[in-house]
Protein backbone atom coordinates (compact mmCIF):
# COMPACT_ATOMS: atom_id res chain seq x y z
CA UNK A 1 0.00 0.00 0.00
CA UNK A 2 1.72 3.17 -1.00
CA UNK A 3 0.60 6.24 1.53
CA UNK A 4 1.47 9.89 1.03
CA UNK A 5 1.63 10.95 4.69
CA UNK A 6 0.61 14.80 5.90
CA UNK A 7 -0.36 16.28 9.52
CA UNK A 8 -3.75 16.50 8.89
CA UNK A 9 -4.92 14.08 6.13
CA UNK A 10 -3.55 10.84 5.30
CA UNK A 11 -3.83 9.56 1.86
CA UNK A 12 -3.54 5.58 0.71
CA UNK A 13 -4.00 3.58 -1.46
CA UNK A 14 -4.76 -0.33 -1.43
CA UNK A 15 -4.92 -1.80 -5.19
CA UNK A 16 -8.15 0.15 -6.50
CA UNK A 17 -9.30 1.98 -3.47
CA UNK A 18 -8.07 4.76 -2.17
CA UNK A 19 -8.23 5.89 1.44
CA UNK A 20 -8.81 9.54 2.75
CA UNK A 21 -8.16 10.06 6.63
CA UNK A 22 -8.85 12.61 8.44
CA UNK A 23 -5.65 12.31 10.84
CA UNK A 24 -6.13 14.96 14.25
CA UNK A 25 -7.52 12.29 16.50
CA UNK A 26 -6.18 14.45 19.25
CA UNK A 27 -8.72 17.26 18.67
CA UNK A 28 -11.52 15.00 17.90
CA UNK A 29 -10.65 15.49 13.84
CA UNK A 30 -12.30 19.30 13.71
CA UNK A 31 -11.68 21.01 10.34
CA UNK A 32 -9.43 23.79 10.36
CA UNK A 33 -9.91 25.83 7.49
CA UNK A 34 -5.93 24.11 6.15
CA UNK A 35 -7.50 21.22 6.44
CA UNK A 36 -10.17 22.10 4.60
CA UNK A 37 -8.14 22.88 1.63
CA UNK A 38 -5.98 20.18 1.97
CA UNK A 39 -9.18 17.78 1.61
CA UNK A 40 -10.06 19.79 -1.37
CA UNK A 41 -6.60 19.32 -3.25
CA UNK A 42 -6.98 15.76 -2.83
CA UNK A 43 -10.27 16.08 -3.85
CA UNK A 44 -9.17 17.54 -6.98
CA UNK A 45 -6.62 14.97 -7.68
CA UNK A 46 -8.90 12.38 -8.38
CA UNK A 47 -10.29 14.13 -11.69
CA UNK A 48 -7.29 12.74 -13.55
CA UNK A 49 -6.88 9.43 -11.43
CA UNK A 50 -8.02 6.35 -13.62
CA UNK A 51 -6.25 3.51 -11.14
CA UNK A 52 -8.82 4.47 -8.20
CA UNK A 53 -12.39 3.06 -8.81
CA UNK A 54 -13.13 4.04 -4.86
CA UNK A 55 -12.90 6.36 -2.73
CA UNK A 56 -13.48 5.54 1.19
CA UNK A 57 -13.75 8.78 3.92
CA UNK A 58 -12.49 7.73 7.32
CA UNK A 59 -11.24 9.13 10.19
CA UNK A 60 -8.87 8.16 12.70
CA UNK A 61 -9.23 7.56 16.57
CA UNK A 62 -13.18 7.56 18.20
CA UNK A 63 -14.35 10.29 16.59
CA UNK A 64 -14.98 10.45 12.72
CA UNK A 65 -15.55 14.73 13.31
CA UNK A 66 -16.62 17.44 15.62
CA UNK A 67 -16.82 19.97 12.99
CA UNK A 68 -15.03 23.21 12.25
CA UNK A 69 -12.79 23.92 15.01
CA UNK A 70 -13.89 26.68 16.91
CA UNK A 71 -10.38 27.91 18.06
CA UNK A 72 -9.39 28.35 14.19
CA UNK A 73 -12.80 30.21 14.01
CA UNK A 74 -11.98 32.78 16.67
CA UNK A 75 -8.45 33.28 15.23
CA UNK A 76 -9.91 33.96 11.99
CA UNK A 77 -13.07 36.00 13.34
CA UNK A 78 -10.06 38.20 14.78
CA UNK A 79 -8.81 39.36 11.18
CA UNK A 80 -11.69 41.75 10.89
CA UNK A 81 -11.17 41.18 7.15
CA UNK A 82 -13.41 42.80 4.88
CA UNK A 83 -16.78 41.72 4.27
CA UNK A 84 -16.42 41.10 0.15
CA UNK A 85 -13.49 38.75 1.36
CA UNK A 86 -15.28 37.26 4.40
CA UNK A 87 -18.29 36.28 1.44
CA UNK A 88 -15.80 34.78 -0.33
CA UNK A 89 -14.32 32.53 2.02
CA UNK A 90 -17.46 31.65 2.87
CA UNK A 91 -18.48 30.16 -0.39
CA UNK A 92 -15.67 27.82 -0.22
CA UNK A 93 -17.27 25.06 1.66
CA UNK A 94 -19.97 24.68 -1.04
CA UNK A 95 -17.39 24.09 -3.10
CA UNK A 96 -15.83 21.69 -1.89
CA UNK A 97 -18.80 19.60 -1.20
CA UNK A 98 -19.50 20.41 -5.11
CA UNK A 99 -16.15 19.02 -5.58
CA UNK A 100 -16.79 15.87 -3.77
CA UNK A 101 -20.09 14.91 -5.60
CA UNK A 102 -18.36 15.28 -9.10
CA UNK A 103 -15.72 12.77 -7.98
CA UNK A 104 -15.81 10.42 -10.87
CA UNK A 105 -15.09 7.39 -8.75
CA UNK A 106 -17.72 5.76 -6.19
CA UNK A 107 -17.26 7.49 -2.84
CA UNK A 108 -17.61 6.01 0.57
CA UNK A 109 -17.98 7.72 4.14
CA UNK A 110 -17.18 5.26 7.07
CA UNK A 111 -18.74 6.98 10.34
CA UNK A 112 -17.70 6.25 13.69
CA UNK A 113 -18.44 8.37 17.03
CA UNK A 114 -19.56 11.49 16.23
CA UNK A 115 -20.00 12.96 13.24
CA UNK A 116 -20.62 17.04 13.75
CA UNK A 117 -21.59 20.42 11.44
CA UNK A 118 -19.21 20.12 8.21
CA UNK A 119 -18.69 16.69 8.98
CA UNK A 120 -22.01 15.71 8.41
CA UNK A 121 -22.26 17.89 5.08
CA UNK A 122 -18.72 15.59 3.81
CA UNK A 123 -20.54 12.36 4.31
CA UNK A 124 -23.36 13.59 2.76
CA UNK A 125 -21.91 14.58 -0.41
CA UNK A 126 -20.41 10.89 -0.71
CA UNK A 127 -22.73 8.15 -2.70
CA UNK A 128 -22.94 5.98 0.27
CA UNK A 129 -22.05 6.15 4.07
CA UNK A 130 -21.37 3.30 6.17
CA UNK A 131 -21.93 3.97 10.31
CA UNK A 132 -20.59 1.56 13.38
CA UNK A 133 -23.08 0.76 15.59
CA UNK A 134 -22.30 3.84 17.99
CA UNK A 135 -22.27 6.33 15.54
CA UNK A 136 -24.13 9.99 15.54
CA UNK A 137 -24.84 12.40 13.58
CA UNK A 138 -25.68 15.57 14.58
CA UNK A 139 -26.04 18.98 12.54
CA UNK A 140 -24.61 21.24 15.10
CA UNK A 141 -24.94 24.61 13.65
CA UNK A 142 -28.16 25.76 15.19
CA UNK A 143 -27.12 26.04 18.76
CA UNK A 144 -23.93 28.47 17.59
CA UNK A 145 -26.85 30.72 16.12
CA UNK A 146 -26.49 30.05 12.31
CA UNK A 147 -27.95 28.18 9.29
CA UNK A 148 -26.70 25.07 7.81
CA UNK A 149 -24.35 26.81 4.98
CA UNK A 150 -21.83 25.18 2.10
CA UNK A 151 -25.40 24.07 -0.05
CA UNK A 152 -25.52 21.23 2.18
CA UNK A 153 -28.79 21.15 3.10
CA UNK A 154 -30.08 19.95 -0.16
CA UNK A 155 -28.07 17.03 0.46
CA UNK A 156 -29.42 16.43 3.75
CA UNK A 157 -33.51 16.83 2.24
CA UNK A 158 -32.68 14.10 -0.62
CA UNK A 159 -31.35 11.47 1.60
CA UNK A 160 -33.81 11.78 4.73
CA UNK A 161 -37.04 13.56 3.24
CA UNK A 162 -37.86 17.41 4.37
CA UNK A 163 -39.67 16.55 7.62
CA UNK A 164 -36.79 14.59 9.16
CA UNK A 165 -34.16 17.15 7.54
CA UNK A 166 -35.87 19.92 9.39
CA UNK A 167 -35.63 17.66 13.00
CA UNK A 168 -31.83 17.04 12.03
CA UNK A 169 -30.85 20.72 11.27
CA UNK A 170 -33.35 22.93 13.10
CA UNK A 171 -32.87 20.78 16.55
CA UNK A 172 -29.45 20.28 16.36
CA UNK A 173 -29.92 17.00 18.32
CA UNK A 174 -27.60 13.88 17.75
CA UNK A 175 -29.44 10.92 16.04
CA UNK A 176 -28.26 7.43 16.25
CA UNK A 177 -26.99 4.76 13.85
CA UNK A 178 -30.01 2.95 13.76
CA UNK A 179 -32.68 5.73 13.16
CA UNK A 180 -30.11 7.02 10.90
CA UNK A 181 -30.61 3.68 8.96
CA UNK A 182 -34.35 4.08 9.21
CA UNK A 183 -34.23 7.00 7.47
CA UNK A 184 -32.13 6.43 4.75
CA UNK A 185 -29.01 8.77 5.94
CA UNK A 186 -26.95 5.23 6.26
CA UNK A 187 -26.96 2.59 3.63
CA UNK A 188 -25.22 0.16 6.36
CA UNK A 189 -24.88 -0.25 9.99
CA UNK A 190 -21.48 -2.07 11.53
CA UNK A 191 -20.14 -3.57 14.36
CA UNK A 192 -17.34 -1.23 15.32
CA UNK A 193 -14.74 -3.47 15.12
CA UNK A 194 -15.44 -4.61 11.78
CA UNK A 195 -16.21 -1.05 10.58
CA UNK A 196 -13.35 -1.08 7.89
CA UNK A 197 -13.50 -4.41 6.91
CA UNK A 198 -17.09 -3.62 5.95
CA UNK A 199 -16.45 -0.29 4.39
CA UNK A 200 -13.63 -2.30 2.34
CA UNK A 201 -16.21 -4.70 1.37
CA UNK A 202 -18.60 -2.63 0.22
CA UNK A 203 -16.05 -0.72 -1.92
CA UNK A 204 -15.11 -4.31 -3.86
CA UNK A 205 -18.70 -4.33 -4.98
CA UNK A 206 -18.02 -1.52 -6.99
CA UNK A 207 -14.06 -2.55 -7.88
CA UNK A 208 -15.44 -5.68 -9.50
CA UNK A 209 -18.05 -3.69 -12.35
CA UNK A 210 -17.20 -1.98 -15.35
CA UNK A 211 -15.75 1.80 -13.89
CA UNK A 212 -17.46 3.65 -17.01
CA UNK A 213 -20.70 2.49 -16.89
CA UNK A 214 -20.84 2.70 -12.79
CA UNK A 215 -19.53 6.24 -13.39
CA UNK A 216 -21.97 7.40 -15.54
CA UNK A 217 -24.65 6.16 -13.77
CA UNK A 218 -23.45 8.15 -11.09
CA UNK A 219 -23.26 11.29 -12.52
CA UNK A 220 -27.03 11.10 -14.55
CA UNK A 221 -28.22 10.52 -10.90
CA UNK A 222 -26.32 13.43 -9.36
CA UNK A 223 -27.39 15.48 -12.25
CA UNK A 224 -30.94 14.97 -11.71
CA UNK A 225 -31.37 15.02 -7.96
CA UNK A 226 -29.36 18.08 -7.85
CA UNK A 227 -30.80 19.97 -10.46
CA UNK A 228 -32.39 23.23 -8.57
CA UNK A 229 -29.45 23.35 -5.67
CA UNK A 230 -27.97 25.71 -6.91
CA UNK A 231 -30.76 27.57 -8.08
CA UNK A 232 -32.41 27.31 -4.39
CA UNK A 233 -29.11 27.60 -2.39
CA UNK A 234 -27.39 30.54 -3.78
CA UNK A 235 -27.95 32.83 -0.87
CA UNK A 236 -26.73 30.20 2.30
CA UNK A 237 -23.75 32.21 2.39
CA UNK A 238 -25.52 35.55 2.82
CA UNK A 239 -27.35 34.42 5.51
CA UNK A 240 -25.03 32.73 7.49
CA UNK A 241 -23.29 36.36 7.27
CA UNK A 242 -26.49 38.01 8.28
CA UNK A 243 -26.70 36.18 11.41
CA UNK A 244 -22.83 35.49 12.23
CA UNK A 245 -23.23 39.51 13.65
CA UNK A 246 -26.37 38.55 15.33
CA UNK A 247 -26.32 39.13 19.99
CA UNK A 248 -28.23 35.62 19.49
CA UNK A 249 -25.34 33.92 17.75
CA UNK A 250 -22.40 35.50 19.86
CA UNK A 251 -24.40 34.76 22.76
CA UNK A 252 -24.66 31.10 21.52
CA UNK A 253 -20.75 30.67 20.94
CA UNK A 254 -19.94 32.03 24.37
CA UNK A 255 -22.92 29.45 25.75
CA UNK A 256 -21.37 26.65 23.87
CA UNK A 257 -17.74 27.79 24.95
CA UNK A 258 -18.82 28.22 28.47
CA UNK A 259 -20.96 24.95 28.92
CA UNK A 260 -23.95 26.00 29.65
CA UNK A 261 -27.45 27.21 27.90
CA UNK A 262 -27.90 29.94 25.99
CA UNK A 263 -30.30 33.13 26.26
CA UNK A 264 -31.67 33.93 22.95
CA UNK A 265 -33.74 37.27 22.06
CA UNK A 266 -34.35 37.09 18.92
CA UNK A 267 -31.39 39.92 18.18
Amino acid sequence: MNSLGTDEITLKRDGEICFVCFNRPERNNTLKISTLKLLAKIVRGFMDDIETKVVIFHARGKHFSFGADLRDIQKQAAKNLPLIIRRRQMGFGAELLKSIQNIPQVTICALQGMAVGGAVAIASACDFRIGSSDCKVSYGEVKLGMPLMWQALPLCVQLVGPARAKKMIMSGQPENAKKLLDWGFLDEISDPEALQENTVKMAKLYTSLPPMAVQAIKKSINAYSSALDQAVMHMDTDQFLLLQNSKDAGEAFLAVTEKRPGIFTGD
